[in-house]
């Protein structure tokens, strides 16, 4: 049997961004477990580039972490691993540090940049705290993700092999991405609140 058609459906997707039917909503992000270091707070010494992995196993679930690991001792940033498989976190150059979960959301601030796997979660987490990303190509719809995020102008979509120090030092200084992404971090703080919907989702009850 079909299903029936959806009473509503929500929009959480900036529409700078994307364009979808619905209802808008502001994105809030849910983070699991973890507790977030004290030097994770505050601005380091240097700008920090915050890299993150899927949650998820299977292809490509090691995301751009060799990569960036590759290339880090050429990048002027502190440069943190959250949550890395073992490999990449086994030698590290003198300016990667290596942490396991942690509320994103909160450390976001604190940072200059996101390089992360094509996740939506990832790239509204960023795209909301207003700091230019690394998105990668990967399968299912990590490709569509990272490839919004590029042409919107607030940050880079490439394949893990093709991260380099340059493309990481971009994210940095790359005025435009900043610009497009502060851009993008005030449309969706204007998108309504969850709670603002919770009326009109009961009047459908």
């Amino acid at each position: 049997t079909e299903l029936p058609a959806p009473a509503a459906a929500l929009a959480v997707a900036p529409p700078s961004v994307a364009t979808q039917g619905g209802w808008p909503m502001r994105y809030s992000s849910y983070v699991g477990g973890g507790q977030l270091p004290d030097w994770l707070r505050e601005p380091g010494d240097r700008q920090r580039i915050l890299v993150t992995r899927s949650t998820l196993t299977g292809p490509g679930d090691r995301g751009p972490m060799p990569a960036v690991v590759a290339a880090a001792a050429e990048v002027d940033a502190e440069i943190v691993l959250v949550r890395p498989d073992e490999r990449s976190a086994r030698s590290v150059p003198g300016n990667v540090r290596v942490v396991d979960w942690i509320p994103l959301d909160e450390a976001l601030p604190a940072s200059t940049a996101l390089v992360h796997h094509g996740g939506a979660g990832s790239v509204l987490g960023a795209l909301a705290a207003g700091l230019p990303q690394l998105a990668t190509t990967g399968p299912g719809d990590r490709r569509h993700n990272a490839e919004l995020v590029a042409r919107r102008g607030a940050g880079l979509a490439l394949r893990p092999r093709d991260i380099t120090a340059r493309a990481l030092t971009q994210l940095l200084t790359d005025e435009r991405l900043r610009t497009a992404a502060a851009q993008v971090s005030r449309e969706i703080a204007g998108m309504p609140a969850p709670t603002d919907l919770v009326a009109r989702l009961t009047a459908l009850v």
